[in-house]
């Protein structure tokens, strides 16, 4: 049967103006989500400290820095009968081990050569604590490049004891102004901290679990288990909590300075392993979330695939948009009637621009995170390490197979920790 060409060309449009709406819908949805991160809700009250932690690092050839984090962590203002700290030295060839005892940490030796990565190694060294009968109430995992606040722990432990099971602290950066890469990482911590999980915070939904500063009841790991299928153990962990109808929650006075990758290329690797697993995980989890939404009605499991599926309808946007200027410029003959219901091109360009670069959201999260004003350039270069997240989504959804775990070289810390 033969179509005539402009029936085709109408079906197109129509197809493209669903996709269109779709995103746009999908666009307002966490704008308004934004507006909930405006205002910092009360803290649960500060009690006389009861939580008892379990520490863990992880750590890969990190001989040169773990000192940093573990001088951070002996400096706690918290009880020190109520906190040991544990280093699992993940197939290390270099004086990880040793330093890490030096500086008071126990520490475990790993060498697993199958399976590799920061997931795997916690999950051995966490079956080693248990077996200790140690009566744990809480774990606390940290990077072996990390500075940690002094109060990080008495925060967490008003949480704790206000009944949260999972809790994430403020990740800052300890070195923003290294490099303009280090610095795009920074602008999008401030903004991310403030907008995304002070919001969701806010409103009772799941605050994001970074990987490092997360802290989880010893009791929800016997529940859920912790055996990651993915290169991204933290993101992992969040939507388990979620179908578990458990909402982690977001401590924004508990900060872990963490520190990034100074050039592209290696900023470019640890964002291929981020997307990777998050792909993957978005295939493996999304039929589950759909299930729980529908069955138990969880705004939690919408908000988590939003968050799934960003990655995949911002880049659809972008190619979108380059169709929507075509459409309008190059196919003068299209009869009008054909495109309608498909927003001008000058529409498509500035909510490309607001859902990758966003000036007026990122001068906001700068204010309201009282960010050094030397600081604040970085908001022009993040436009462009915006840009490089398209073809890295690309890639790394036709690669998220590839759970290859690739380590990024750690520096000795700086007397820089972030804005402060």
């Amino acid at each position: 049967m033969h179509l005539d060409v402009h029936v085709l060309q109408q079906l197109g449009y129509v197809a493209l103006a669903i996709l269109q709406d779709s995103i746009f819908v999908l666009s307002l949805y966490q704008s308004v989500m934004s507006l909930f991160g405006f205002w910092k809700r009360r803290k649960p009250p500060l009690r006389e400290p009861a939580t008892r932690f379990a520490v863990v690092v992880a750590a890969h050839n990190e001989a040169q820095v773990i000192s940093d984090v573990l001088d951070s962590l002996a400096g706690q203002a918290y009880p020190r009968e109520l906190f040991d700290v544990y280093v699992v030295a993940d197939n290390c060839t270099d004086e990880t081990a040793d330093v890490a005892r030096r500086h008071g940490a126990i520490v475990y030796e790993r060498t697993d050569s199958v399976l590799t990565g920061k997931g795997h190694a916690i999950g051995w060294l966490l079956a080693r604590i248990k077996s200790l009968g140690t009566p744990y109430d809480m774990m606390a995992m940290f990077d072996a490049d990390n500075l940690v606040s002094t109060n990080f722990l008495r925060e967490v432990d008003r949480y704790a004891q206000a009944g949260h099971r999972a809790i994430q602290g403020y990740l800052d950066m300890k070195n923003p102004g290294d490099t303009w890469v280090s610095l795009s990482y920074a602008i999008g911590y401030w903004y991310t901290n403030r907008f995304w999980d002070l919001a969701r915070s806010n409103v009772g939904l799941a605050s994001m679990l970074g990987g490092t500063g997360s802290c989880i009841a010893m009791s929800l790991v016997d529940e859920i288990g912790w055996n990651p299928y993915s290169i991204t153990e933290d993101l992992e962990f969040t939507i388990k909590c979620v179908l578990h109808g458990i909402h982690p929650t977001w401590a924004r006075d508990a900060r872990v300075y963490d520190e990034k990758p100074l050039a592209i290329r290696a900023s470019w690797n640890q964002r291929m392993r981020w997307m990777r697993g998050h792909f993957a995980l978005g295939f493996l989890y999304a039929g589950s979330l759909i299930k729980r939404l529908v069955t138990h009605f969880d705004l939690a499991s919408l908000d988590m695939l939003v968050y799934l599926s960003q990655p995949v309808w911002m880049v659809f946007s972008y190619f979108l948009m380059i169709a929507n200027v075509v459409i309008h410029f190059a196919h003068t003959a299209v009869p009008v009637w054909a495109s309608a219901g498909i927003a001008a091109p000058w529409v498509w360009v500035a909510l490309f621009a607001l859902q990758w670069f966003s000036p007026p959201m990122l001068v906001a999260a700068l204010l309201l995170e009282k960010v050094k004003p030397k600081y604040w350039w970085g908001v022009f270069v993040f436009a462009i390490y915006g840009l490089t997240w398209v073809p890295l989504d690309v890639i790394a959804f036709f690669t998220r197979n590839d759970q290859t775990w690739l380590h990024t070289v750690h520096k000795p810390a700086t007397t820089s920790t972030g804005h402060l």
